[in-house]
């Protein structure tokens, strides 16, 4: 099976892709084409009602849980 990751990378604006379930990391390139092996990690949001929604995230950067909200608001 597939499902989506949300990809922060190189201060770009965040990007879904499909991935395998079974996969643990997502390749991106560097402009000047350094490769870059991101980890998926999983995000545990809490809404305000109490729901608890479980994201797939990739970044080389910080996020906050707002970032990761709204990207998957506009994704997933």
């Amino acid at each position: 099976m597939s499902s989506k990751v949300l990809v922060f990378f190189n201060s770009q604006p965040v990007k879904a892709i499909e991935v395998n379930d079974n996969d643990k990391t997502v390749e991106c390139e560097y402009p000047n084409g350094e490769k870059a092996t991101l980890n998926i990690m999983h995000a545990g949001v809490h809404s305000l009602t109490g729901d608890h929604l479980e994201i797939r995230v990739a970044t080389d950067r910080e996020l906050s849980s707002d970032d990761i909200m709204t990207a998957a608001r506009k994704f997933i």
